[in-house]
């Protein structure tokens, strides 16, 4: 087992008032476009569904709602047990940096992490993990932010204008493009999704830029992937 770095930790001392603290727009264009777009019910209903960095559990919601059989997990101990009494799905304390610890390879239909792996160390590391435990055929949705911004956020994070200050390692399109590829995942869809910051306000505004502006993706805040992991006989 690894050390822990405290400022991994950084949501589970939030906990108590995490809710609070995030964006009820942001989580739900997330959740749109993870699980309602880029998977829905066709690809949801029944399977086994694993939630890396559950948070207090929004998507693990979604994804019951749908017909999932969810596992949701998270490093803090807190959002774990508030993700159960949200949901009253299978939630465990687990490392994403060592999915593998805890769960057998090739063992879920679908992984979806959503704004967890920038707060590992090795935002590839986690992603080669969650590829791990995910069958051949399976899929995997992944929301992560995109470096461009990475100043901006810096400088509102010095400026003590957002309460999070933990471990933040943004990732690139083509970075996250080519551990997709040498994990053996096929890019099936990609979207970006917030121009600006939904800080601001004008949420009509950014959604629109959202579902008519993807050629402007390469400045979103965020980048949203699709991957369906390979079967070996395709190769």
């Amino acid at each position: 087992m690894r050390e822990i770095d405290k400022r991994e930790l950084i949501h589970e001392r939030l906990a108590h008032s995490f809710d609070s603290l995030i964006s009820e727009y942001d989580t739900r264009r997330r959740v749109e476009i993870l699980i309602d777009q880029f998977l829905g019910a066709a690809r949801v209903k029944g399977m086994r569904v694993l939630d890396v960095g559950c948070g207090t559990g929004h998507f693990s919601r979604r994804l019951k709602d749908m017909g999932a059989h969810v596992t949701a997990c998270d490093l803090g101990p807190e959002l774990v047990q508030k993700t159960r009494d949200l949901v009253e799905c299978e939630a465990i304390v687990a490392d994403a940096l060592n999915l593998s610890n805890y769960f057998e390879p090739n063992s879920f239909d679908v992984v979806v992490s959503s704004e967890c792996i920038e707060h590992t160390p090795s935002p590839n590391g986690a992603l080669a993990q969650m590829a791990g435990v995910l069958k051949s055929g399976g899929y995997l949705a992944i929301s992560t932010p995109n470096i461009v911004w990475w100043p901006v956020v810096k400088l509102a994070t010095i400026l003590r204008l957002r309460p999070f200050s933990g471990l933040e390692n943004f990732s690139r399109w083509n970075g996250l493009r080519n551990v997709f590829e040498r994990e053996n995942l096929e890019i099936i869809n990609e979207r970006g999704i917030h121009l600006f910051p939904f800080q601001l306000g004008f949420h009509d505004l950014s959604t629109w830029i959202d579902d008519n502006g993807q050629l402007l993706r390469f400045a979103m805040i965020n980048i949203c992937l699709l991957g369906r992991k390979k079967n070996l006989a395709e190769h």
